[in-house]
């Protein structure tokens, strides 16, 4: 266990995250884990970490850390407008930070979430198998002020290396998506449901539990409420003021709203890195 940062401004929400918490949503424990889950991957993937390693996942910036210990890093994801010491650091390819060095996440400028992993993962205590934040649930670390983190290992004397530009996701504020459809949808008007799948809806705000949508307006025939039944990162809840909720990576592990369908697990990373006002269209799966 390795001093790696000390949080000089903890920013909009930071927390450690792993592949997530699995064979607990029947105790209405959520999975949690990566938002943007091919991020993370790839981040894990150019250090050569375990595929679980667990990694800082930052929203929309605003964040100072002060490197206690040399080490290799990466940051995938968003472009936050990551500094080192006030000059430009690089996206998607390994860099060496040095002890006194100051690390910032600025602002947001193409996504939202970004991933900042060092070499082996970070070292964090595993609750339920896993060791992804879930601060409703107090499971898991949420950054603060002065907090410190810490690394797994040594940095080693590998070369850095990252991915070729092709293969680097471009973070559209225009977004198409795939849905498979919903056991609910004889509670919708064939109307509403043509709104639905023709129109462009707007994100609103969020967070990890779930993102608002704003757009026309959809109507029950027999109003929203159901027996409560399970949910999953993905489920676009319908609640009875008509405006669609995409549940995300901490959501309930069951709810009580109709549903229209579900987002495909290869779209849902795109998902997450909307911004507030972009706009998002569904299309539905055979």
């Amino acid at each position: 266990m390795i001093p790696l940062f000390k949080v000089k401004k903890a920013g909009v929400y930071g927390s450690i995250q792993d592949k997530g918490r699995t064979g607990y949503q029947r105790f209405g424990v959520p999975v949690s884990g990566a938002m943007d889950f091919h991020a993370y991957h790839m981040g894990n993937y150019i250090l050569g970490n375990h595929e679980n390693a667990p990694a800082l996942e930052v929203f929309l910036g605003g964040m100072e850390l002060e490197v206690l210990s040399d080490h290799r890093v990466v940051i995938t994801g968003a472009d936050l407008g990551a500094m080192l010491d006030g000059m430009s650091a690089p996206l998607w390819k390994s860099f060496n930070v040095y002890k006194g060095q100051i690390l910032k996440l600025t602002k947001p400028i193409s996504g939202t979430i970004a991933y900042l992993i060092p070499e082996g993962g970070l070292y964090a205590e595993e609750l339920l198998g896993s060791a992804s934040a879930y601060p409703k649930g107090q499971l898991g670390s949420q950054l603060k002020k002065e907090m410190i983190v810490y690394a797994k290992v040594v940095k080693s004397r590998k070369f850095n290396r990252g991915l070729r530009t092709r293969y680097i996701p471009a973070y559209s504020e225009e977004l198409t998506v795939k849905v498979w459809p919903s056991p609910h949808l004889d509670r919708f008007s064939l109307e509403t449901l043509n709104d639905f799948f023709q129109s462009a809806y707007q994100m609103k705000g969020g967070d990890r539990m779930g993102y608002l949508l704003e757009g026309p307006s959809l109507t029950f025939i027999n109003g929203s409420d159901i027996l409560s039944e399970a949910t999953q990162f993905g489920t676009i809840q319908v609640p009875n003021n008509g405006q669609p909720i995409i549940l995300m990576a901490d959501a309930q592990t069951i709810g009580g709203y109709s549903t229209i369908g579900k987002i495909v697990k290869e779209d849902l990373w795109k998902i997450a890195q909307l911004r507030r006002g972009c706009k998002i269209k569904f299309k539905m799966l055979e």
